[in-house]
């Protein structure tokens, strides 16, 4: 065959090499002298599916300038073929689907390169490979799907708020929703501890705890049909709960506890949520019971505005 002069792509797909898109040729079969004369042209893109491409096959390639876009896909690439992309320095897309020769021991190797979308799928790719995946600065897609990445392995890359994982079949859409999820709530910026708020926030639930224990102690005695019962109830409402009530919760509905629903209360951690919202965790000393208050800024005062119960996630529930 008779080589142009120029060719800014290069694609080859059943016996059939395409030139620039419209340049084509019968080639059965990619040898390196072919490979040698491609890679001497100022290419921007690269793709090659269903040829047993190998590493060596790839490596005069290694340090080509323009190189934007390569795909060698269905191939018997390892990865060893990672240090020729690294030492490609335009190169943002990097599709390598059906590789099963490669299982990501060698993605470190492009961790100064500026890759944008990356495709693994069908290769060996594991938990330990997606996080080093998930260290090359500029990558912002990977597809992952026919691999051996666990959901555990997809939610440790969580951190990485930059970074979309792909996986149509390897995850559920629940799965796939739950990581975005995780990966917007790591993604917002901590807000320091207001200490002198947070104090606060303790001494109220503290003056709460011990009226709330005095009411539960009076019940014991009194019952439900105490006339002081209710007006007792709504007067430590006012003092303390920001919170609306609600049908079936204290103080619409009557209950309490013999032993103090938070006699052992012991206080555990804060967290600032806004500069006029914080948690407040607590677990109850006997039983081991978590708890965390939300504290809500209502003029000059800090108040009660809602309480959770950690079961299975944290769960919202009653005072």
């Amino acid at each position: 065959m008779e080589w142009p002069k120029r060719a800014r792509t290069v694609s080859w797909e059943s016996g059939v090499l395409t030139l620039d898109g419209e340049k084509q040729f019968e080639v059965p079969e990619l040898t390196a002298e072919i490979m040698d004369q491609l890679a001497g042209y100022a290419l921007v893109g690269f793709h090659v599916k269903g040829y047993p491409v190998t590493d060596e096959l790839l490596a005069p390639f290694a340090g080509h300038k323009s190189m934007a876009n390569v795909g060698v896909e269905d191939g018997v690439l390892t990865d060893a073929c990672f240090p020729i992309f690294s030492a490609m320095p335009k190169l943002r897309y990097l599709l390598l689907d059906g590789n099963a020769g490669i299982n990501g021991s060698g993605l470190a190797s492009l961790r100064e390169c500026k890759i944008d979308l990356l495709t693994l799928n069908r290769t060996g790719l594991d938990d330990a490979s997606l996080l080093q995946a998930a260290s090359i600065p500029k990558l912002s897609h990977i597809q992952i799907d026919h691999t051996a990445v666990t959901y555990e392995g997809l939610l440790a890359i969580a951190g990485n708020n930059r970074i979309e994982p792909v996986a149509h079949v390897q995850f559920t859409k629940e799965q796939m929703e739950h990581f975005s999820q995780l990966q917007r709530e790591k993604a917002k910026k901590p807000v320091q501890l207001d200490g002198q708020a947070a104090a606060e926030c303790r001494r109220v639930l503290s003056a709460f705890f011990a009226e709330m224990t005095q009411w539960e102690q009076y019940m014991e005695h009194a019952g439900f049909e105490d006339a002081e019962a209710v007006p007792r109830l709504l007067a430590i409402w006012d003092k303390y709960v920001s919170e609306k009530p609600r049908p079936g919760y204290r103080p619409l509905g009557l209950s309490y506890s013999a032993q103090g629903t938070y006699n052992g209360e012991e206080f555990l951690d804060a967290e600032q949520i806004t500069k006029n919202k914080l948690y407040i965790y607590t677990r109850e000393k006997n039983t081991g019971f978590d708890r965390r208050f939300l504290m809500k800024r209502v003029g000059d005062n800090w108040m009660i505005d809602g309480v959770q119960e950690r079961l299975d996630g944290w769960q919202r529930t009653g005072l």
